[in-house]
């Protein structure tokens, strides 16, 4: 009767093991394909884009956060400006983070006046990103046709290129790609905000926003975090030869 009891004790001690054991393994395959699929983990040039409303940034502290780039928004509208972009370009640039200058297109302005604000803001300043154009239907209240909102957007990006000689970067959403930039703007690169493990989208990416709740040591505020396509060497020639 002892034995019996004995080996009942021995075979649920090895049940309890075995249990332990697979539980242990199935937390270290979640871990390792969270690792894996992380876009932070996946791609070697990562960035954050920031404005007004992430507050207070240290840039000597995000710089020491394998930050490799940082897109800072400019302008809104035909009249507003970021109150903080001239600061943290400035911060940005001393301490060698390369960046850029953003504009969140309003839907309902002129796309020549929103460009003329723009290139107002950006004016006299050296940026190695090229210049960013925000199209999204959040934040925006759609008053007017499909064809008018695309002209307009035409616009801006004929006159900021005009300026800079620079191709303008498209930043936008899945869902507002697919209506007003898919079929409209075949030569100009994607900055798409994405949730999911990878894009879905028609065109090949040039950047990635994946994240819109990130932290850093250093920052106020939340940012955004974002990926570049390529590894080191497409993005030493990426910054090299962003003038078309």
């Amino acid at each position: 009767m002892g034995k019996k009891r004995r080996k009942k004790r021995k075979v649920s001690k090895n049940k309890y093991y075995l249990a332990a054991a697979l539980i242990s393994l199935l937390v270290i395959i979640i871990l390792v394909v969270r690792f894996l699929t992380d876009p932070y983990h996946r791609y070697l040039i990562w960035g954050i884009d920031v404005s007004a409303h992430t507050g207070t940034i240290d840039w000597e502290k995000v710089k020491e956060q394998r930050v490799n780039f940082a897109f800072i928004k400019a302008t809104e509208g035909a009249t507003l400006r970021d109150e903080t972009f001239r600061k943290n370009i400035a911060q940005a640039q001393n301490v060698g983070i390369p960046v850029g200058a953003y504009h969140f297109f309003n839907f309902n302005r002129s796309g020549k006046l929103q460009a003329q604000n723009y290139l107002s803001a950006i004016a006299g300043l050296n940026l190695e990103l090229p210049p960013v154009i925000d199209v999204e239907e959040w934040g925006n209240v759609i008053r007017r046709p499909k064809k008018e909102i695309i002209k307009d957007i035409r616009a801006f990006i004929r006159l900021v290129e005009e300026k800079t000689k620079t191709k303008v970067l498209i930043y936008t959403n899945k869902d507002t790609y697919k209506w007003y930039i898919k079929d409209e703007f075949l030569e100009n690169d994607i900055w798409i905000c994405s949730f999911d493990h990878t894009p879905k989208i028609e065109k090949p990416w040039t950047f990635w926003q994946y994240h819109h709740e990130g932290r850093l040591d250093g920052v106020e505020g939340k940012v955004d975090y974002n990926v570049f396509y390529g590894n080191s060497i497409e993005w030493k020639h990426y910054l090299i030869n962003k003038k078309r």
